[in-house]
């Protein structure tokens, strides 16, 4: 009963390795030989073993599991940084991925800087810090909601109190 719910789990949930042909792909294939095992008791023994083997490689973080919404938090909390595409939270394929182009929150803390520029931080968003590359004559205040969306070559705009601002995540 145990290896039928790691079969399913496996299933349900994709297995994230840190190279193409690296431990999670070993994984699963120790599962996919089990399949092709005829004898019934051969094939429990199989994936026993094999559901041992994903136990320990888990253990060692040699594989993470990680669901959909995993991936999604973790897109959205990268959203503004430039990243190296490296097939961590999908392989690529435009339509099973969900791209981020904006984020609709509130302000949950603003400050005025040098030559007019505001920096924001959103409601939230963990340890998100976004900053105006434009002078603001009245920053936002806390609660105020805030449009941040991407524009074309790497840009960002910022929008509050019905204005837009040219802006960069800055960490």
């Amino acid at each position: 009963m145990a290896a039928a719910a790691v079969a399913l789990a496996m299933t349900a949930v994709p297995a994230v390795a840190a190279e193409k042909d690296g431990a999670g792909d070993r994984v699963l294939q120790s599962f996919a030989q089990c399949r092709a095992v005829a004898d019934a008791a051969q094939r429990l023994a199989c994936f026993d073993s094999a559901a041992s083997a994903l136990e320990q490689a888990v253990k060692a973080k040699e594989v993470r599991i990680i669901d959909k919404e995993d991936v999604r938090r973790t897109r959205r909390s990268l959203f503004g940084f430039t990243l190296p595409r490296v097939g961590l939270f999908g392989d690529g394929d435009k339509d099973e991925r969900e791209e981020f182009t904006e984020i609709n929150t509130t302000v949950a803390s603003a400050r005025q800087l040098d030559n007019g520029r505001v920096e924001l931080r959103l409601t939230g968003e963990e340890d998100a810090v976004w900053q105006t590359t434009e002078a603001v004559a009245w920053p936002p205040k806390p609660g105020d909601k805030i449009r941040i969306r991407k524009g074309a070559i790497g840009s960002y705009f910022v929008t509050f109190s019905g204005k837009t601002f040219r802006g960069m995540r800055v960490r």
